[in-house]
């Protein structure tokens, strides 16, 4: 069974969820009560909301990756795990050698069609799976300074807002995929005698995939982290494609109202919540 909607006010708040406190407790008993625990049906928080005159936000969900974009991602995200793992379970000594090789050598292959995929994909999807979307411009680079300052102040500072790629790392994928197909590549000529710049193919290819390492534990930290402190679902974005975005609503005036740290109550548009986004 169901428990009934709880509507809480916060200290200093004379308003609660747009209930007239000088109504009386008999006009709350008449729409909040309901028998068998039942909740608030959508009428009443319909009535709740319009009575409220205090700023409403409302959640879209949209999607922002394409399963064309999601797919790639996670093929290099796994083979690149599994590319990490080989090379530990070679290093313990007692693993079968020639099986984590062989697999190390099929797995690094496969990497390179995904990571080609991907960027033969900039150039066919639209929006922000496009290599536009990877060029910064002015606002992007507003986003990259407060990204920078949110990590130095050690998350304290606010978490900008984005769309799709973060203002601050959009800038490295690119590079992250020419790195991967270089460590891809200086793999397959591992036992090569050839060098490059004075270094062995086996030098170069632990160059970069101690990059990639580096670079893979970061990403995850950031991601966790941003999380954490935000609301926009970035993790379960790039495993179903919709972020959350939260607009703030307008007054009867039409005008956006200033945020208020007094404000009591966070109101949610229940249309948003109601309608399924559509695929």
């Amino acid at each position: 069974m169901r428990q009934p909607l709880a509507v809480t006010c916060l200290s200093g708040s004379d308003n609660c969820g747009g209930i007239d406190q000088s109504r009386g407790a008999g006009w709350q008993r008449n729409d909040f009560s309901h028998a068998g625990g039942q909740s608030l049906t959508l009428a009443l928080i319909r009535k709740l909301q319009k009575g409220n005159t205090m700023p409403q936000e409302t959640i879209r969900h949209i999607l922002v990756w394409s399963g064309w974009v999601r797919l790639p991602h996670w093929l290099i995200a796994v083979g690149v795990l599994f590319q990490f793992v080989s090379v530990w379970a070679i290093g313990l000594g007692a693993a079968d050698y020639e099986f984590w090789r062989d697999w190390h050598l099929i797995v690094g292959q496969l990497l390179i069609v995904a990571v080609v995929a991907r960027v033969i994909l900039l150039f066919m999807l639209p929006g922000s799976a496009h290599w536009r979307a990877l060029l910064p411009d002015r606002a992007q680079w507003v986003g990259v300074k407060q990204m920078l300052l949110f990590y130095l102040s050690f998350a304290r500072a606010p978490l900008p807002n984005w769309f799709a790629h973060n203002p601050f790392w959009r800038q490295l994928y690119p590079l992250l995929w020419l790195v991967l197909l270089l460590c891809a590549f200086s793999g397959l000529y591992y036992n090569s005698a050839n060098s490059f710049l004075g270094m062995s193919m086996f030098g170069w290819h632990d160059v970069l995939a101690s990059i990639i390492l580096g670079f893979s534990v970061l990403h995850i930290l950031a991601v966790v982290l941003h999380d954490l402190k935000g609301k926009g679902a970035g993790i379960s974005g790039i495993i179903n494609g919709y972020r959350y975005f939260h607009v703030e609503g307008r007054d009867e005036g039409g005008n956006t109202p200033p945020a208020s740290k007094k404000s009591a109550v966070v109101h949610v548009s229940v249309d948003s919540i109601q309608k399924a986004p559509k695929r």
